[in-house]
């Protein structure tokens, strides 16, 4: 149980969804930290399969580049 910070009522945490978990976990593994320097300002930045954006100067590469297959709408489900 958590407690609600808008009350001084304790609600209860949703059950977790095997289902779900199970989607995450394998979505999680084809992921990949990738560095690189930004094209404009030259920071040494963080990106995950090859896709970056600057924070410091807010570039950010063409998606085309990232070095994974993007999902297409049909399979880019969002719950």
């Amino acid at each position: 149980m958590t407690k609600n910070p808008m009350s001084s009522a304790l609600t209860p945490e949703p059950d977790p969804c095997p289902d779900m978990a199970a989607k995450a976990a394998a979505f999680l593994d084809g992921q990949q930290i990738t560095m690189t320097q930004c094209g404009l300002c030259g920071t040494e930045i963080a990106g995950v399969n090859g896709r970056y954006s600057c924070g410091v100067c807010g570039w950010t590469n063409p998606w085309w580049e990232g070095t994974s297959t993007l999902p297409s709408a049909r399979d880019d489900v969002q719950t």
